[in-house]
């Protein structure tokens, strides 16, 4: 069943509820919200990722293979691959950010951060760029589906583009092929157009950072905590546990509502507020304990790379169309970011 919840977005006029773990009868899950909760999910073993049968789950096995696949991504993207990376990503950024028209509507996500964000997934998975143009229609409908995992009208053309984008990835870990090239042409996707959005919607914030030194590097996590493009992830319980009150039997699956926690008030300071100057954001964008995203200092460093130019060349930026949004219970982003943008 689709969950609910409908503040647990960027677009929502009030915030989100954040409340104490519960059982939902009619998802037939747990709960947690509050970021205290998450925070111990996440570092509970016993939760491993996505909903699963038990019966089909081998736990040394999987994660003999989870460690493994960790530590080949992990290698892959040595500091070295990722500067090299970097260097070439800020080039594109910058010569692409020059072309970008003053005073006249331009969207940013069509004609700044999408064909980045494919430059950059052809260049992290070793795709050739006419490989990547091609493929990219395939990427789209795989992370449809994965930002509304309910929708059932994504979930056959999703199976059938991954299976063809399969095709193209033979070498480097498996991670890092046709789930990497969707995470990098996607989901970076969408980290970028939300963080923009803030950074519209708080033109304050965005000067604080165009004029100051405040660090690019601290910033980036506020608006990861702030834009919250994962609003939900699922877990299963291995064994019984007690969790901060809840008491979660083994085979439950638990929700964890990643998007509010990050705006629960018990944790943060004006959670709705947008403030670059603030030191432990503590986000959940890219998971937390031991299954977090092995690849999030590569993803923060291309959304790094991609706002710099942004920062440096333009003193305003206006929404000259309403935004238009897209995804699921999953992920939600702008599908659009049209705005008039002008110099100093």
């Amino acid at each position: 069943m689709r969950p609910a919840w409908t503040r647990d977005r960027l677009d929502s006029a009030d915030p989100p509820e954040v409340e104490a773990a519960y059982f939902d009868s009619a998802l037939q899950a747990w709960v947690l919200s509050r970021h205290e909760d998450l925070v111990a999910a996440f570092h509970a073993p016993s939760l491993i990722p996505g909903r699963r049968d038990l019966a089909d789950v081998f736990m040394e096995s999987e994660e003999s293979a989870r460690l493994t696949m960790r530590e080949e991504v992990r290698s892959a993207l040595c500091p070295n691959h990722v500067r090299a990376w970097r260097e070439k990503l800020r080039i594109d950024a910058e010569d692409l950010c020059r072309q970008l028209p003053i005073a006249e509507p331009v969207d940013l996500i069509a004609d700044y951060a999408r064909p980045l964000c494919l430059r950059f997934a052809a260049m992290v998975t070793g795709l050739e760029q006419n490989d990547a143009d091609n493929l990219e229609e395939l990427a789209q409908i795989v992370s449809a589906s994965t930002a509304d995992p309910e929708n059932p009208h994504l979930r056959g053309p999703a199976k059938a583009a991954n299976a063809t984008l399969r095709t193209y990835f033979n070498a480097g870990p498996e991670a890092l092929r046709d789930p990497g090239f969707v995470g990098l042409s996607q989901t970076l996707l969408r980290i970028v157009s939300t963080a923009w959005y803030a950074l519209i919607r708080f033109p304050d914030q965005r000067r604080l950072l165009r004029d100051s030194q405040l660090s690019i590097h601290q910033a980036i996590e506020e608006l990861l905590r702030y834009a919250g493009v994962v609003r939900l992830l699922t877990r299963t319980a291995t064994e019984d546990i007690e969790l901060n009150g809840a008491s979660i039997r083994k085979g439950d699956q638990v929700l964890l509502r990643t998007f509010a926690a990050g705006h629960d008030s018990a944790r943060f300071s004006e959670p709705e507020k947008l403030d670059c100057a603030r030191r432990d954001p503590g986000h959940f964008a890219f998971g937390a304990g031991g299954h977090a995203c092995v690849a999030a200092n590569l993803i923060r460093t291309a959304a790094i790379t991609m706002t710099l130019p942004l920062l440096a060349r333009f003193a305003s930026m206006q929404l000259a169309r309403p935004v238009e949004w897209h995804g699921g219970s999953i992920m939600r982003s702008p599908a659009s970011l049209w705005v008039i943008l002008g110099c100093s």
